[in-house]
């Protein structure tokens, strides 16, 4: 009963998504892109990199029905961390220069809805004293995109989703967490994870405790990777098109998929795992979860029309095109980290071990200069 209910829900969540307009951008995908964020209302323009006080990011966010704009580019350092409100569109692609990053606090959605984040650099760090924080948090909010952005460094998550309703992580870099060195936490959902590369984590890539997508996902360098534990409860899984890639701190290249109980319902297929560590791309198919449910379709009906790329192809695309744009440092490293195949990758203990510039955040070019125009590739 508890299965069928489950997905009598998801059926329903999907029936849903397919009515209402995908108002996010053009291009939007997944369960997100139904959040309209602040394009109808006022547009507000971030005119320096101070933490606080007129012109500040803190400043533009702290109101409702707003999109957001960039007249600098550089890292705007946090002192706390920043809560955004509801209904806004943070558009980091109108950054000049080197773009846009913020750097040594949590930014949080949490209880919040209608959230639209584009291109735009998280980055927590040990920096921040709070070890529970995340780089991003959204928990228990409800239509969220975050599409192009580069996350790294989170404490204890990079993306904390639990409680969140209807959310997309599309086309990022989610890369070297610290701390707990997990990746993301989801829990109710729905959610679409697609296009992303993960990088360097102990486990969460995500952990999901949700009905998920997860298509034409790369995961590279990890100890566990697509997870949903044991104390998940029923959910369904969409898992197409990925690619599982074994790095130096991989211990068993079989936890690719960790803790799938005979509680989840999956669908798989396409996947990839190359366990070998030897420098070069050479997988074979893996679509053998756990002790999970085989479904025979998708329980999502939008899943197989997501997956537009294979798996090898999705790794060329993904290293190409994921993350915020213009490359930095910080995702420079994390994409020849996983271009090595096998032979490099490390789970940090801090963004310093990196031996990045700038204590290891990197350095991103302040300027503001005219601004860039930026087509994304989704």
């Amino acid at each position: 009963m508890a299965r069928f209910l489950g997905l009598l829900i998801a059926t329903l969540s999907v029936c849903l998504q397919a009515v209402l307009a995908q108002n996010a951008f053009s291009g939007a995908v997944g369960f997100g892109a139904i959040a309209t964020g602040g394009n109808s209302g006022s547009t507000v323009h971030v005119t320096n990199l101070a933490d606080s006080g007129t012109g500040s990011f803190r400043d533009a966010v702290s109101g409702s029905n707003r999109n957001i704009v960039f007249d600098v580019a550089g890292y705007i350092v946090l002192k706390s961390a920043v809560s955004l409100s509801s209904s806004i569109t943070i558009n980091g692609q109108t950054a000049p220069g080197g773009g846009i990053g913020l750097m040594g606090a949590e930014i949080s959605a949490s209880g919040k809805s209608n959230i639209i984040i584009r291109n735009l650099r998280m980055r927590q760090g040990t920096m921040d004293s709070d070890t529970g924080k995340s780089a991003f948090n959204m928990g228990d909010a409800k239509n969220v995109i975050l599409d192009h952005c580069s996350f790294a460094y989170g404490q204890f998550d990079s993306i904390d989703a639990v409680g969140a309703v209807n959310i997309t992580v599309s086309n990022s870099i989610i890369a070297f967490p610290i701390g707990q060195q997990f990746g993301a936490h989801v829990e109710t959902g729905p959610s679409t994870f697609y296009g992303n590369l993960w990088v360097s984590a102990h486990n969460r890539q995500p952990l999901s405790k949700d009905n998920t997508q997860y298509v034409n996902n790369i995961v590279y360098n990890y100890q566990a990777a697509y997870t949903s534990a044991n104390t998940g409860g029923y959910f369904s899984h969409d898992i197409i098109n990925n690619y599982f890639i074994a790095g130096p701190s991989t211990s068993s290249a079989g936890d690719d998929y960790y803790q799938m109980d005979n509680k989840q319902s999956v669908y798989a297929t396409g996947n990839f795992l190359d366990s070998n560590k030897d420098g070069a791309l050479n997988g074979a198919a893996a679509n053998s979860v756990g002790s999970a449910v085989v479904l025979s379709k998708p329980w999502a009906s939008t899943s197989l029309g997501l997956a537009t790329n294979s798996a090898a192809a999705a790794v060329t695309s993904v290293l190409a095109n994921a993350g915020a744009t213009p490359r930095d440092e910080v995702d420079t490293f994390a994409v020849n980290t996983v271009k090595s195949y096998g032979k490099s990758g490390t789970i940090y203990k801090s963004q310093a071990d990196t031996g990045l510039s700038n204590g290891g955040y990197g350095t991103l070019t302040a300027t503001s200069t005219k601004k860039r125009a930026v087509q994304f590739a989704v």
